[in-house]
């Protein structure tokens, strides 16, 4: 399923260190991945702001 992602600075960052992660592993970046990448920093990013609530 296709959605919409606002892909701010912290997001990025984290993309950029994911893929570099795979290459360097030897491994190919798939559309798969990167949606799983997204998907563990939104809980993430959710879970660090509950913490910061706290």
């Amino acid at each position: 399923m296709l959605r919409s992602v606002t892909i701010d600075n912290k997001l990025l960052n984290y993309l950029v260190e994911v893929i570099n992660r795979e290459f360097e592993a030897g491994q190919e970046m798939t559309r798969s991945k990167l949606s799983n990448a997204i998907w563990d920093y939104e809980k993430g990013a959710i879970e660090r702001e509950k913490e910061e609530q706290e």
